[in-house]
């Protein structure tokens, strides 16, 4: 691969993400799942709990398929499968419906897992310029976040036309990042498929990962941090409706989110380099954990906006933590592999995650769960810095 294919691949990449994820389903998706789906809230929590097993079982081997035979063919069938399920969930009309379009989700998500970032990281290594990454994929991600901001304003007025137009919205958008996975340049030649060849490849790259214990810490924070925030994102509606915030505000406060979580993915990598890696990282723990607390103890809708803070989160985790675990891969063929397995624990841990916050809430109300949730997070953030300054800082 010489420095055009780099530069294509990179320009391709920003593309790709820009539209990786449905532009006008967050403000609406909880509520569209319950009216038009018919499901419950606790249904809804237990549906997601039990589609991320598929994601727990695929993610590794799909990882090391990536490895085998490329990661540009992964992610053209991850978009295939990506791109049906949102059609679903625009055409659901009862909980098995919504069922099938989040088991598509599901696996197509596995498919595209770790091969993306993967393709990106091998693409700048092979002229030396993985420095870089942090910033392409701050920026990357930070596009995406302001293009939702803005797409996220019309959403009131979209659902109240009628409440399945911004799932129906989302469509054209979601089919470009699979016209662009075809136009991808592969960073390293790849073999015919070889069941024995990628068993090797699993097996190498499961085994770095359990037995590197610098990777087994990112891992695991990853699993925390994003465990964390998708069962707080699963809050975002029902807080707002127990708070008295009107529909009709939905969409300015998501744009407000995906503005803070543009400006901190953009400028991960300068933050990162006037922060040091363990501020960062006590930082993020923080602003996950804090917010979640007091919403629980003050039901009041000004602290709804406490939501902001989790965005700072949600944009500067992937160029940051994405940069961490990568620096500490050092063998491009089992890279997308390794990728898979921190995908395929952090869907584990949500699993458990979504499956106990349902309990919660079934048992509990909102605020006691979340006040619940705060403190684990809180004790867990802490003990994760404790770790880490016992493997990277202590030497």
């Amino acid at each position: 691969m010489d420095q055009k294919d780099v530069h294509r691949n990179v320009s391709l990449y920003k593309l790709f993400v820009l539209c990786n994820e449905p532009l006008f389903w967050g403000p609406v998706l909880i509520i569209s799942i319950q009216q038009l789906g018919h499901m419950a809230l606790p249904d809804i929590y237990f549906m997601e709990s039990a589609v991320v097993v598929l994601c727990v079982l695929l993610d590794i081997p799909a990882g090391s398929l990536a490895d085998l035979i490329g990661k540009r063919t992964m992610l053209i069938l991850g978009r295939i499968l990506l791109l049906a399920s949102c059609c679903g969930f625009a055409c659901m009309s009862s909980p098995l419906t919504a069922w099938i379009a989040n088991i598509l989700w599901a696996i197509g998500y596995s498919f595209q897992s770790g091969a993306d970032v993967s393709l990106l990281y091998g693409s700048l290594k092979t002229n030396g310029t993985q420095a870089l990454f942090k910033k392409v994929e701050g920026r990357a991600t930070g596009s995406r976040f302001i293009l939702m901001a803005f797409c996220a304003l019309a959403v009131s007025a979209l659902v109240m036309i009628h409440p399945r137009l911004p799932l129906l919205c989302s469509i054209i958008p979601m089919a470009i990042p699979l016209v662009v996975a075809f136009k991808f340049k592969e960073p390293a030649q790849t073999k015919k498929y070889n069941t024995t060849e990628q068993v090797h490849i699993l097996k190498t790259g499961v085994l770095f990962a359990l037995k590197n214990i610098h990777i087994r810490w990112i891992i695991g924070y990853c699993a925390f941090i994003a465990g964390t925030s998708k069962i707080w994102f699963f809050t975002y509606n029902p807080y707002f409706e127990r708070v008295g915030i009107n529909i009709a505000y939905y969409g300015f406060i998501f744009f407000l989110l995906n503005i803070v979580a543009w400006f901190s993915s953009h400028y991960a990598h300068a933050i990162t380099q006037k922060m040091s890696e363990r501020a960062c990282i006590i930082w993020m723990s923080a602003l996950i954990a804090i917010p979640i607390l007091l919403m629980g103890l003050l039901p009041f809708w000004p602290l709804a906006y406490l939501v902001l803070l989790q965005n700072i989160v949600r944009g500067f985790m992937k160029p940051f933590l994405g940069d961490f675990i990568n620096k500490h891969i050092d063998s491009e063929e089992i890279r997308a592999t390794v990728l898979s397995v921190q995908s395929s624990t952090t869907n584990a841990i949500s699993i458990f995650a979504l499956a106990w916050f349902g309990f919660m809430t079934s048992h509990f109300d909102l605020l006691s769960s979340l006040s619940i949730l705060g403190i684990l997070a809180l004790s867990i953030g802490a003990l994760s810095m404790r770790r880490y300054q016992k493997l990277f800082l202590s030497s």
